[in-house]
Parts: C-alpha cells; sequence; structure tokens
C-alpha cells in the first residue's frame, strides 16, 4: 500500500462520537477473553454462543468488523461443541485486542 505506515494501515477508524465509549467497549471485549476461556474449561458452549453473539452484533456498532467476525465464529462453533475452534478464536480475539490500533476520524 504504497507510503501508508503500518500504524495507520492495520488501524480501526472509529468515529469521533464513540470516543468515550471505545476504551470500555474493548475493556469489556478483553474481560471476555477469560470469560470465554473459563466456558470452554466448563465445556460451557451456551456461554460461549451468548458472547460470541454479543460481540458480532456489537462489533460492528463499534465499527470493529473483526470482532463481529470473531463473534460470529464463536456462535456458529460453540452451536457444534466445537472447543478446539472456538479456543482458536479466543486466542485469535486476544492477539486482535493486543495490537488493536484506533484512529478516530
Amino acid at each position: 500500500m504504497g507510503d501508508i505506515p503500518d500504524a495507520v494501515r492495520d488501524a480501526v477508524v472509529v468515529p469521533r462520537e464513540l470516543g468515550e465509549l471505545v476504551p470500555r467497549f474493548l475493556a469489556h471485549r478483553r474481560a471476555d477473553v477469560d470469560r470465554l476461556r473459563e466456558a470452554l474449561e466448563r465445556a460451557d458452549f451456551e456461554t460461549v454462543r451468548g458472547i460470541g453473539h454479543a460481540m458480532k452484533g456489537a462489533g460492528a456498532g463499534y465499527g470493529f468488523d473483526e470482532i463481529s467476525t470473531i463473534g460470529a465464529a464463536l456462535e456458529r462453533l460453540a452451536r457444534a461443541g466445537d472447543a478446539g475452534g472456538a479456543l482458536a478464536e479466543v486466542r485469535r480475539l486476544r492477539d486482535f485486542l493486543a495490537g488493536v490500533k484506533v484512529v478516530f476520524e
């Protein structure tokens, strides 16, 4: 992509009016990582499905399409009882949250 710095290319662009809400939204998703791991340890697929469903809707509303995609995958994998696949998505969420850069427009 030419001379566009990685920090900008890898950023999530969020409407400025969501500025005060985004840090709390991301903090909740970080807490979800722990909740999802604990649920998977108990084979509690209903909790995994519910968190995934909520992430699917909320992610798009805040401009985080990757979180919506992960949420949809978690929901689908929980319905299938696929703990390994769900755990891979939890790791994907963790990694995304660790590296996400937010740019307000």
